[in-house]
């Protein structure tokens, strides 16, 4: 069981009975513009619910919850990356709690999880170009761009497969220990 804390968060191993709250967050993320640049979730209560329960059996996706009240307002996942101890660094929070610090917080904790726990040589990251909320939060992190690629994924919300250009990240152990 991994539980790693902050100062104002607790990131834990999911629970199958986290799915309503994930359910809004996933609801929430999928009406938003960013979904465009992503494959879609199912957004279904069944569906979201054989999610919570594949995230509560391992230990790769960590449940974000505030520690004050023990709401889940996200999630982060580490996930395994071609390479030798490399690891995908993703993260889905709650719109409520945007722009409060909490993606940058949750994603330090895991970071120190990766390198220090998991001993990961480099994790990895992507969004898109326009996605400008996560490439400041990549940057705040420590992360270096390192690519760039057209995506394209579809269909789109106009039927058409939705096209764009996506960035790549990238932070080693040595630069991660370097900024610490």
């Amino acid at each position: 069981m991994t539980i790693l804390e902050t100062e104002r968060l607790t990131l834990r191993n999911f629970c199958a009975s986290d799915w309503e709250a994930l359910h809004e967050i996933i609801c929430q993320y999928q009406a938003s513009e960013l979904a465009a640049y992503d494959q879609p979730w199912p957004t279904s209560p069944d569906e979201i619910r054989k999610i919570a329960a594949w995230f509560a059996s391992g230990e790769r996706y960590l449940a974000v919850c505030l520690k004050d009240t023990g709401r889940l307002n996200g999630f982060v996942a580490l996930n395994p990356e071609q390479g030798e101890r490399a690891l995908n660094l993703g993260y889905v929070l709650n719109s409520d709690y945007h722009g409060q610090g909490y993606a940058t917080e949750a994603c330090q904790a895991l970071l120190s999880h990766a390198f220090g726990t998991l001993q990961a040589e480099k994790v990895v990251s992507g969004t898109a170009a326009a996605n400008q909320s996560s490439c400041r939060l990549l940057a705040r992190l420590g992360f270096r761009r390192v690519g760039e690629s057209v995506t394209s994924f579809g269909p789109g919300r106009d039927g058409k497969p939705a096209e764009f250009l996506g960035y790549s990240f990238e932070l080693t152990r040595g630069e991660w220990e370097a900024a610490g």
